[in-house]
This record gives structure tokens, C-alpha cells and sequence, in this order.
């Protein structure tokens, strides 16, 4: 099982991943099987394919922060992100919460985020 400090650690590096466009890295962080559903309620995505093609529409084209702490409960963590679009002075701020699941090789075998355009704000100095 995946231990609260390689799920912490990946949390850490994972938004980093994402802002630096490093689809690959990304994918590799999922076990074969996995799913997404970002944002929830909307079409579950499975397996590495169907993840890769999901990671390069936004991959390198947004920033993305963590926003607080990664709480983790046995092979499970949430924590907060929050994700800037848009030209520097003008950007806007998304805050989702992400949740994943990692499987006995510390893969992630499930990722769920909460979020919702209407939600879209003007982002602070503190973003």
C-alpha cells in the first residue's frame, strides 16, 4: 500500500507536473486501469489512454498550485488546488478539490475533482 509520505510527495510534485506540461510524468503517476472524473458528474475517463488525451488539453496551459495541506486517510488524500488560466494581470482562478485513490504500487488509481465554472474567479496576489 501506497504510505502517507509517497502520497504526499506526489501530491507535491503532481501540480508542478501539471504546470510544466509533463504529460508524460502524469500518466505515469496512473496505474493502467485507472479513472478520472474532473470535474465530477462528468464522463468517467479509464485507463492510460483515455488519461493521456485528458492531460494534454490543459497540460503546460494553466498554473496550478496547492492551496493547503494533503489529507491522507490509509490509501486515499484530498486537498485543495487551485488553478490559474488566462494572461498574467488578468488571470482567473479556479479552487477544486482533488481526490485520489492509489492502489498496494502507490499508483493512482482514482482521481476525482470538485469544481465548477461558476465558481471561476478573479484571482488574488495570494493565488
Amino acid at each position: 500500500m501506497a504510505d502517507a509520505k509517497h502520497i504526499r510527495q506526489l501530491y507535491e510534485r503532481y501540480p508542478e507536473m501539471v504546470t510544466k506540461g509533463d504529460v508524460d510524468g502524469i500518466v505515469a503517476l496512473y496505474a493502467e486501469d485507472a479513472t478520472i472524473e474532473d470535474p465530477i458528474g462528468s464522463d468517467l475517463l479509464r485507463g492510460r489512454d483515455a488519461i493521456r488525451r485528458f492531460y494534454e488539453t490543459s497540460t503546460g496551459k494553466v498554473t496550478m498550485k496547492r492551496a493547503g495541506p494533503v489529507c491522507v486517510a490509509g490509501s486515499e488524500a484530498a486537498t485543495p488546488l487551485v488553478v490559474l488560466m488566462g494572461p498574467e494581470g488578468e488571470q482567473q482562478a479556479l479552487d477544486i478539490i482533488s481526490v485520489m485513490a492509489f492502489d498496494e504500487a502507490g499508483k493512482i488509481k482514482s482521481m476525482r475533482a470538485f469544481w465548477s465554472f461558476d465558481a471561476m474567479r478573479k484571482a488574488t496576489p495570494q493565488d
